[in-house]
């Protein structure tokens, strides 16, 4: 027999979430099942090694997974063998305990989990982090039946799947370290950062820029880098030469601390950098990784753009001197010009949704309860046409 999810005493479910094997996706999932934890309910999460080793505090289960999309036969078969693999220990852990409802949020380690919970007939919501729905998740989600979006604007959806706007989950300290508005010193913060694959560019390209700045605005200048470690003592000889004033690191423990002082930020736009740009407030000149899955980085940087909180460069555009040029007027312009930058932050703080994992933890425990999802801050679900 199998068990209920639901504690009938209290009230309180047992619900799952499911999570590709990146920050982007075990991030999310982590910040929504704290909340759900907050609220007395029991989590457990599905994921691969990659994601586990990110997890702290949240019950777990590891489970085999790999893309059905690499190239070569041999890859793609032994990723189907992975995904069975990861869809029996799956089946056997929902089977053993039934969950009131299962949430997933994107990559192929969540796929076997939301198809089984799909077979089972379990209540399940996907969550999307990119404003360009992935392929996974597209098939998920028509299953699933409901779809909550980070951006308003996402596109590739299917066909008549509730679609709500919950918002990205990010973690609360972007909110609550935002920077100042504004500075009186002479010192301006640039904060570049990459990630373990965007850096390189980076490290490659933005020296001559900040060498071709004109010296007075150079002089001002207080520079934080993301770097790869193979770079990091090239990169720091070229900024000690130019007499900057230079943190360069292949890694930042404290990302919210560094943006609350900073007063432009270039970099990557991965769906969780955006979103922690848009609740740190901070205008940003992005330049899309131009291998992520269907160009879904550009679809993110658009929702900056659009709201005035950004830039977005197109990196197959650009050469080493072209992109010195460029970022040299860009820089020179916004640099000199706080008020702008102050405006530009304003507007990307507009974008930011700080109820995104509690709207989704509310959604997920209304489908659990049977009820219609009526979220905190009032947007509720909508039959969505594909687009």
């Amino acid at each position: 027999m199998i068990k209920s999810g639901t504690t009938s005493m209290t009230g309180k479910k047992f619900i799952c979430l499911a999570a590709g094997g990146t920050g982007g996706h075990v991030f999310p999932a982590l910040a929504v099942a704290e909340t759900l934890q907050a609220q007395g309910h029991q989590t457990l999460l599905f994921t691969d090694r990659r994601g586990a080793a990110m997890v702290s505090g949240t019950a777990f289960a590891c489970i085999a997974a790999a893309s059905p999309f690499q190239p070569g036969l041999w890859r793609r078969l032994r990723a189907l063998v992975l995904l069975s693999s990861g869809a029996l220990v799956t089946a056997l852990r929902l089977l053993a305990k039934r969950p009131a409802v299962m949430i997933g949020f994107g990559g192929y380690p969540s796929f076997a989990p939301l198809l089984m919970a799909w077979i089972l007939r379990i209540p399940t919501l996907v969550h999307e982090q990119n404003a360009f729905l992935g392929r996974a998740n597209r098939l998920l989600a028509k299953r699933a039946g409901h779809l909550a979006l980070s951006w308003q604007d996402t596109a590739n959806l299917p066909d008549g799947t509730h679609c709500v706007t919950s918002g990205m989950p990010v973690r609360r300290a972007f909110f609550d370290h935002a920077g100042p508005t504004a500075t009186k010193s002479k010192s301006l913060h640039l904060t570049v950062l990459g990630g373990s694959l965007g850096a390189g560019i980076f490290a490659d390209l933005l020296p001559p820029a900040i060498a071709a700045l004109p010296a007075s605005l150079r002089a001002r200048l207080r520079l934080t880098q993301q770097c790869r470690a193979a770079q990091i003592d090239t990169v720091r000889t070229t900024y000690k030469a130019m007499g900057v004033d230079a943190t360069v690191a292949p890694f930042f423990d404290d990302i919210p601390g560094i943006l609350a002082t900073s007063h432009l930020v270039i970099g990557r736009a991965g769906a969780s950098s955006v979103a922690e740009l848009a609740a740190a407030g901070k205008p940003a000149i992005l330049i899309p990784l131009p291998q992520a899955m269907d160009d879904h980085q550009s679809a993110n940087a658009a929702q900056l753009v659009a709201v005035g909180g950004g830039l977005c460069l197109s990196e197959a555009d650009l050469t080493a001197d072209e992109l010195a040029q460029m970022l040299t007027q860009m820089l020179a312009k916004m640099l000199g010009d706080t008020d702008a930058l102050v405006q530009m932050g304003r507007r990307a703080r507009a974008l930011a949704m700080p109820d995104a994992a509690a709207n989704i933890a509310a959604y997920a425990v209304a489908l659990a309860e049977g009820r219609t999802p009526e979220l905190p801050a009032g947007r509720t679900p909508e039959l969505r046409d594909g687009k």
